[in-house]
């Protein structure tokens, strides 16, 4: 290791020591809940020798490489710049792939761009093996400069059986169809293999030994395209014999069929198995409540171990019990009741495990389970500061519409309460739409209930998880019955004495944040405020601005969840109707924000200003869609509180 190794090293045992010997801080006024968990993630090596640990180092994530019977630590990367270390993988007992997020100057976003890093456990070899930059200028001296690749990688296989391999797609930049290649992970030298995707956006699925079976991919019509690999052509799957929920998992042992999640000829998405020769569907398991979404694949990615739903709280449906990491996980899950389980990576023999578990009130916690010993010990925590008993649980709630369907959702209470009195309520609007809130920690409903709210947030039809015809049930009606469904909620939360008449400021992000507004217009004498960040508020813009109308299947999308009427568009569109909004609004937005463009912020307040109503402003010129920054993301909530002080108490 050279000498920046070194440095980097000692800083990264320095900031490791620090943290394993802190305790839980005094909670104050909760600012610290913002801050980048000190741990996110934590994998151990094949044969169980070390453990590759990512956590926060002076606002950068870094990876270090500890050995497991010693703790201590033998190495570790830390990318310079505006680098960081994304997701990664061992590809063998030395050497871990890491896949580079990177920010721009002019943003806090970090993203990945297709670019894999190598380097061994104690630090050494460290390589660029695929990537379009220069990388003596871009990623320090003390690697090889090579030739630049303008394209964009994913893994798809680690090979376990090639020490030197890895397989991958490869998107040439400007294209949406990819091609495979066998990377070799010391030298990043490249083979192309004969196998091309014949569709865009394409996803593959390989069998036990790494040869490719099947891929899915999205066309045009926004409609997903299944294709199966026979010989060397691909031959796609008929329409009618998919449902358009499907998202393939794995294939069997014997390399005959693929399991995927689907609703072929069912509402609710369930687990099925589909002959790669036949083309026939199998039901496995689906569930009358809602989606089978939570799909739990061994450590390989080669079998699944179980499936679940959110309804509520987790549910687990236990896959292949004679498989050891079934066993394993059964034994977690009574160990760990009502909470959320994740093996993040085990032994290749299967006696040594990494365990993560979460909550409403624990954002994660890793443990170390020896199976082969029965033995389960604690690791690491994403917040080691931050005490769980100090937070405010989460719990599921459902009710009937007025129209008679069934929506759920997540009350969270106040922590801090005056007695004899109901605390205000946030109704707080998941984005999307077309996505959902689930039952899990999240520091900004933490924030909030620990400084005196209640948080009410909804899974408005529209809403993913609950079955096709309930995300369809939101299609064309973002403006109406989706904001009829939260208004009835938070008249269900008055019925049930969780909430108080005129007591209550809706607030969202993205969709959210067109959620506020518009529930503002719509009925504009039940909440006390509204607060917006990086809101939609003139439907018409999203098919000239934006991310959405540049994917090859953007207008399709937008046309069949908006209607393709301008004026039925504008109809629903809050810029068009701030005349009747009679309360005070927080508006905030990032300049760079690319999916919401910061002009729908704007054009919001031109119209604000031209019906002379009173609003706050904010407006962040390095954040996007979202916030990146914990310092920016502190200073908005600090904001939130005081703006919810000032009209609610």
């Amino acid at each position: 290791m050279n000498k920046t190794g070194n440095l980097i090293m000692k800083a990264l045992y320095f900031a490791l020591v620090l943290l394993l010997s802190s305790v839980s801080a005094n909670a104050g006024d909760w600012e610290h809940l913002f801050q980048n968990p000190k741990y996110q993630a934590v994998k151990i090596s094949p044969d169980g020798k070390h453990l590759a640990v990512a956590m926060d180092s002076d606002g950068k994530r870094a990876l270090i490489f500890i050995e497991r019977k010693t703790m201590k630590m033998v190495g570790a990367t830390k990318l310079p710049g505006k680098n960081e270390v994304g997701s990664y993988y061992w590809a063998n007992n030395e050497r871990v792939v890491i896949e580079i997020n990177q920010s721009q100057p002019w943003s806090e976003q970090l993203g990945f761009y297709g670019e894999l890093f190598a380097v061994n456990f104690d630090g050494s070899a460290s390589e660029l093996i695929y990537g379009y930059r220069n990388v003596d200028r871009d990623l320090g001296h003390r690697l090889k400069k090579k030739k630049k690749i303008d394209g964009w990688a994913e893994i798809i296989d680690m090979l376990p059986d090639d020490e030197k391999h890895i397989l991958i797609s490869s998107t040439p930049w400007g294209s949406t169809i990819s091609g495979l290649h066998k990377l070799n992970i010391y030298n990043g030298k490249t083979k192309k293999l004969v196998i091309g995707a014949p569709v865009p956006y394409a996803t593959y699925i390989t069998d036990e030994h790494g040869e490719v079976k099947a891929l899915t991919g999205i066309n045009d019509q926004d409609r997903v395209a299944v294709y199966v690999r026979k010989g060397d052509e691909w031959q796609q799957l008929p329409t009618e014999k998919h449902g358009s929920k499907f998202r393939a998992l794995v294939v069997d042992n014997s390399g005959e069929n693929l399991f995927v999640l689907d609703n072929f000829k069912q509402d609710k998405t369930g687990l099925f198995k589909l002959n790669l020769q036949s083309g026939e569907m199998t039901p496995i398991i689906s569930d009358d409540k809602g989606d089978i979404t939570r799909v739990k694949l061994t450590s390989d990615e080669k079998n699944i171990y179980s499936v679940g739903t959110y309804n509520g709280f987790p549910n687990y449906y236990l896959i292949n019990p004679e498989l050891t990491e079934s066993q394993v996980f059964k034994q977690l899950v009574a160990t760990f009741p009502d909470q959320s389980i994740d093996i993040t990576s085990r032994t290749e023999n299967g006696d040594i495990y990494i365990v993560r578990v979460s909550s409403d009130i624990e954002a994660g916690r890793f443990f170390i389970y020896d199976h082969a010993n029965n033995k389960l010990s604690s690791l690491f925590k994403y917040y080691p500061e931050i005490d769980a008993k100090q937070l405010a649980y989460t719990d599921p709630f459902e009710f009937t519409s007025s129209d008679g369907l069934t929506i759920s959702g997540y009350i969270t209470q106040a922590k801090k309460q005056i007695k004899g009195e109901i605390p205000p309520l946030v109704v707080l609007v998941h984005g999307g739409p077309h996505a959902r809130d689930y039952w899990r920690y999240s520091e900004k409903v933490q924030y909030l209930a620990l400084n005196g709210y209640s948080v009410l947030q909804v899974n408005f039809r529209g809403s993913t998880g609950y079955g096709a015809s309930f995300e369809a049930a939101g299609f064309k009606n973002w403006g109406t019955l989706i904001q009829q469904d939260i208004y009835e909620a938070y008249q269900w939360a008055i019925s049930a004495g969780l909430a108080a008449k005129d007591k209550a400021c809706i607030m969202g992000a993205s969709f959210g944040g067109y959620s506020a507004i518009q529930s503002a217009i719509k009925y504009p004498k039940s909440y006390r405020c509204a607060i917006a960040y990086a809101g939609v508020y003139d439907l018409n813009l999203m098919l000239d601005e934006g991310n959405i109308k540049n994917l090859r299947f953007g207008k399709s999308y937008l046309n069949k969840t908006l209607g393709s009427d301008d004026v039925f568009r504008a109809t629903m569109s809050p810029v068009h109707h701030v005349e009747n909004i009679e309360i005070p609004l927080m508006i905030a937005h990032g300049e760079q924000d690319t999916q919401v463009p910061f002009e729908h912020a704007v054009r919001l307040r031109a119209s604000l200003d031209k019906a002379n109503k009173p609003y706050t402003w904010y407006k962040f010129s390095t954040e996007t869609h979202g916030f990146y920054n914990p310092e920016n993301q502190t200073k908005y909530m600090k904001d939130v509180l005081n703006f919810l002080n000032q009209n609610m108490l």
